[in-house]
């Protein structure tokens, strides 16, 4: 089973009349969004679920790289939203089906996340894309330092 995580992509600073919630991608975010979309159409499988947390930044993420690689399912979850470790591990270990997922989400939770699977440190920057797979038969058997790290990628953009 692999485990995909993306943080989202570069976004705005806050700001005075908006919530973080609503933060938007900045023109590097979404072309970060578009190479990471490209980078992974060809290495998932279509059968991928894919989890992503409510904001708008992360929404604007997801749109952009279903774009480029079209997901079967695609499900907003507000419980993603800013989750720490501890709450993404109990959204997957809750998972009901052993399909691999790929997670859009959040620091500091999910380099967190990664980092506890793989049992080391893995620090995800915007766009920021890791595969962790796992050598069990469910979600609920993951747990730290059964994760091997099989791929990671981050599009360099330079802001002109």
């Amino acid at each position: 089973m692999k485990l995909h995580l993306l943080r989202h992509a570069k976004t705005q600073a806050i700001q005075p009349a908006k919530t973080d919630f609503e933060r938007r991608l900045l023109p590097k975010g979404e072309e970060q969004a578009r190479l990471i979309g490209n980078y992974l159409n060809d290495r998932l499988s279509r059968k991928i679920t894919v989890f992503c947390s409510s904001s708008a930044r992360t929404r604007q993420t997801a749109k952009i790289v279903q774009q480029y690689f079209e997901f079967r399912d695609i499900r907003f979850e507000q419980k993603l939203y800013l989750a720490d470790r501890n709450a993404l591990l109990d959204f997957i270990w809750n998972l009901e089906h052993n399909d691999d997922v790929l997670l859009i989400g959040h620091n500091e939770g999910i380099s967190e996340l990664a980092s506890y699977f793989t049992d080391s440190y893995i620090g995800l920057q915007t766009a920021g894309y890791v595969c962790i797979e796992f050598d069990v038969t469910s979600w609920k058997e993951t747990s730290t330092g059964l994760g091997r790290l099989v791929d990671a990628f981050r599009p360099d953009v330079t802001t002109s």
